[in-house]
């Protein structure tokens, strides 16, 4: 969600390692030198969720339902077949609305592979981002305040401040971070936060974050604030892990569950890292085709031309294929034993191969999935990409899966397991 601010990044090369093998096509072609969104961004002509429901609540075809305990929050959750039960719970002070966070009342993130809704008690506005096919990341808020006809504001500055920056590459993107949060939620700037992705090792996520579930003895960041000097603070770790109740933290009653589960938090950050890697994967492309295009029209011979596209359209798709094969994801040490009843509703979201696997079944002992391929290969954003970027990135897996490339490597997943994706994707995937 939208974060305000900028603050010193600690960016070890496990936690961006996939992020930053982007970078190349963006600069080339002009779109890492920039602020803000690409132009046709500007021009409102969208097909995200939101626009669309936006379009509807305006022809008084649909409405909102407002409830005095949290305004728009379960209408609008409904509209987009976002189940409560993925709530995650962040106390940090990262969002232009942090005003109204702290650790006693701290944002409520739901979400699924296409939406994100964040909501804190009292704040004036619901914050929200949605893909859209074409233009990628949209920022919306909604006043959540009872009115005759609830609007939808779409969002730049006060967004891209973060989710357009340097740590998202300059493109418009989703951003989770681990921070060192004061016990008023405060950042302690001094010391520093992580960019949060799939890769990132358990140690290093969660600051700044309420986290429900067990990991065992895999000590992360989350629940306890830092304390001591801004610079080298310290936090409780032993005690700030596999914690199953939060309400020695805050009063939950407040919020739609008692939860911020730590398998919904793990599923998040895959989602916003294969969200942002399709992003770029498709802008790259697109600019890479356009390019292509107007040397063709200079007269350039088109098999120079097409040679050195393909060559750069499989550059800018390679961090995807390896985000959604979960190459890089750290290995569990521990099983995560989940809170609530996020885990089987997740497991259930993609469709069954005539066997009934899918590929959100969940491992969670020693990999998150039990299968290597990312149940995003069905979200709004990979269908919406070039059909060059998706062909290759198709191909590219069922290589990788069928053993034929074995130039990725996936430590600790079996033959069998390979197979199994590999077979679910022929099945669901055309």
């Amino acid at each position: 969600m939208a974060e305000g601010g900028s603050y010193l990044v600690k960016s070890p090369s496990a936690a961006l390692r996939l992020l930053c093998a982007i970078p190349f096509l963006v600069g080339a072609f002009g779109w890492g030198e920039r602020q803000g969104v690409p132009p046709e961004n500007r021009s409102g002509k969208t097909g995200d969720p939101i626009s669309r429901l936006a379009k509807e609540i305006d022809s008084k075809a649909r409405t909102l339902a407002y409830e005095p305990s949290h305004g728009y929050l379960r209408a609008l959750l409904s509209e987009l077949h976002i189940d409560p039960v993925s709530q995650v719970l962040v106390f940090s002070k990262t969002s232009f609305q942090s005003a109204f966070i702290d650790p006693s009342t701290p944002r409520a993130i739901y979400f699924d592979g296409n939406c994100y809704v964040g909501w804190i008690p009292g704040a004036p506005n619901i914050e929200i981002i949605t893909v859209d096919p074409e233009l990628g990341p949209q920022f919306y808020t909604l006043a959540n305040r009872r009115t005759a006809m609830p609007r939808f504001v779409k969002q730049t500055d006060d967004c891209f401040s973060c989710h357009d920056s340097p740590m998202t590459h300059n493109l418009p993107g989703l951003l989770t971070r681990s921070v060192y949060a004061a016990p008023d939620g405060r950042l302690l700037t001094a010391a520093g936060s992580y960019v949060t992705t799939s890769v990132s090792p358990i140690s290093e996520r969660w600051g700044g974050w309420y986290v429900t579930g067990k990991s065992g003895s895999q000590l992360h960041m989350g629940n306890e604030p830092a304390r001591g000097p801004e610079a080298n603070p310290t936090q409780d770790r032993r005690r700030g892990t596999n914690v199953t109740d939060l309400s020695r933290y805050f009063d939950t009653s407040t919020y739609l569950t008692p939860h911020s589960d730590i398998v919904s938090l793990m599923v998040l950050e895959q989602q916003t890292t294969i969200t942002n890697c399709i992003n770029q994967a498709a802008q790259s492309t697109r600019a890479a085709l356009k390019y292509a295009a107007d040397m063709l029209a200079l007269g350039w011979e088109r098999d120079h031309i097409d040679a050195g596209t393909i060559e750069r359209v499989n550059h800018a798709c390679e961090p995807l294929v390896r985000a959604l094969l979960g190459a890089d994801e750290p290995a569990l040490t521990s099983p995560l034993i989940p809170s609530n009843g996020f885990s089987k509703k997740f497991s259930l979201s993609a469709p069954p191969d005539p066997q009934g696997r899918r590929l959100s079944d969940l491992d969670l002992k020693t990999r998150i999935l039990r299968y290597p391929c990312n149940p995003m290969i069905y979200c709004t954003g990979f269908r919406g990409l070039p059909t060059p970027a998706r062909d290759h990135v198709l191909r590219r897996l069922r290589e990788v899966l069928s053993g034929k490339d074995t130039s990725v490597q996936l430590p600790g997943v079996t033959s069998e397991s390979r197979a199994a994706a590999l077979a679910i994707l022929d099945a669901t995937v055309h």
